[in-house]
């Protein structure tokens, strides 16, 4: 008779042990189905189901998409009066279009990459909802099974930064934050089309 209770807790014991298991797959199945990643001709993209937002991919075959390729910061349509606020033009190491933001969003438009050509710079935040910062200890910040071709290192947004007219603020893959940097320096880009969704905020 004193056995029963102790095959009923035995039993609730791998009820839960169960349970727990079985939550832990769906996190994992959830978490998997958040990207979808599909190919127009050679071009690579990536959904996000969370955001709405389309990334554009990188390869490493040279050309237009090499992820080594590094741009300036520069934006012709911005105030240009005492202070000239747009930026610097050419001024990064790339090939196929000029080594700037805006040359480079403008050969990505022209080209249709993954059959559109509304693709923009990403503001911080959008930069921010695809980082995994608890991957800051094996970078890159990001899941680099949906992205491909990600370095570990600083990739321009498209957001000015209020308080310096030649500053803009870019998002850091190795440590998974933001940062100003001058408009001069060369660094990477993703690309990005769509009006993103449940972001999470980037505090200046």
């Amino acid at each position: 008779m004193k056995i029963q209770p102790k095959l009923a807790l035995i039993s609730v014991l791998i009820a839960l042990s169960l349970t727990a298991c079985g939550q832990g797959s769906g996190d994992s199945a959830s978490k998997q189905s958040r990207f979808t990643r599909f190919t127009d001709s050679d071009d690579l993209c990536v959904q996000d189901s969370q955001t709405g937002l389309i990334w554009a991919g990188k390869t490493n075959r040279g050309g237009l998409h090499d992820y080594r390729n590094t741009y300036s910061w520069w934006s012709p349509n911005e105030a240009n009066g005492e202070l000239d606020y747009r930026g610097t033009e050419n001024g990064g190491d790339c090939s196929g279009s000029g080594c700037d933001t805006w040359h480079y969003v403008t050969a990505v438009n022209d080209a249709g990459y993954c059959g559109h050509s509304d693709w923009r710079m990403p503001g911080k935040d959008e930069l921010f909802s695809i980082s995994e910062l608890q991957r800051a200890t094996d970078p890159p910040t990001i899941d680099t099974e949906f992205f491909p071709h990600t370095l570990a290192a600083e990739y321009w947004s498209g957001n000015d930064y209020s308080f310096q007219w030649d500053a803009a603020w870019a998002w850091n893959f190795q440590f998974g934050h933001d940062r100003v940097d001058w408009k001069k320096s060369p660094k990477l880009v993703r690309l990005v089309r769509g009006s993103g969704e449940n972001l999470p905020e980037v505090k200046e």
